[in-house]
């Protein structure tokens, strides 16, 4: 497991980079950390090994600010040659922002994340690419684990409950494989979601 910390005064916020997540994972303790927020969040079945191996790996990442978090845990597709914008994500259509399961954000407290002000629980995200801006759509949802076996059925049970806008810029190089970054700079806690030649912003502000 490797971890990545981004610092600015008076706030911290982690990225954990996990090749693998079952119950039960455990919390990373480093000597420049003073809290890290110990609870299970991706709650998908398989070994570790597969979950590593398969061909879009499980992965998560996490906005942390004192007691607050915000948890993405979402799959890695790699573009592997075919055009990201056109087949993959394409403009203009609902995308379920990774692959396999769902993508799941967990708030441990309420927050505005992307414009949309959300209480504490767990959503599925789905986004709409567009070269300038996404549009991203949360759900809640009525089957109680992320990790069902008809992941179908789990889509056919959420339920809407906000839309935002991400702000979207172009990459300097390309991105072959999906990726989450979880940043906090001038701009404030942020969730970045690059694949191909894009970066979309998705702004996270806790409310207290």
């Amino acid at each position: 497991m490797a971890t990545q910390i981004y610092r600015r005064p008076g706030r911290v916020s982690v990225c954990w980079v996990v090749a693998a997540l079952i119950w039960g994972a455990g919390a990373w303790r480093g000597p420049s950390r003073a809290r890290v927020d110990p609870t299970p969040r991706c709650r998908v079945r398989g070994s570790h090994a597969w979950l590593a191996s398969r061909a879009s790996p499980l992965d998560s990442t996490s906005v942390v600010d004192g007691s607050d978090v915000a948890f993405l845990c979402y799959s890695r597709p790699r573009a592997r040659g075919r055009s990201v914008y056109d087949s993959l994500a394409p403009f203009g259509k609902a995308w379920r922002t990774g692959a396999n399961e769902p993508t799941i954000l967990e708030l441990t407290t309420p927050a505005v994340v992307a414009g949309v002000s959300l209480p504490a629980g767990r959503y599925v995200i789905l986004t709409v690419p567009q070269p300038t801006q996404w549009m991203v759509l949360f759900h809640t949802f009525t089957t109680p684990d992320s990790a069902a076996d008809d992941v179908a059925h789990l889509f056919q049970t959420l339920h809407e409950v906000g839309r935002g806008v991400m702000i979207a810029e172009t990459l300097p190089t390309v991105t072959e494989a999906f990726t989450v970054r979880a940043v906090a700079d001038s701009g404030g806690d942020a969730f970045l979601l690059e694949w191909g030649t894009l970066r979309a912003r998705m702004p996270v502000r806790f409310q207290r």
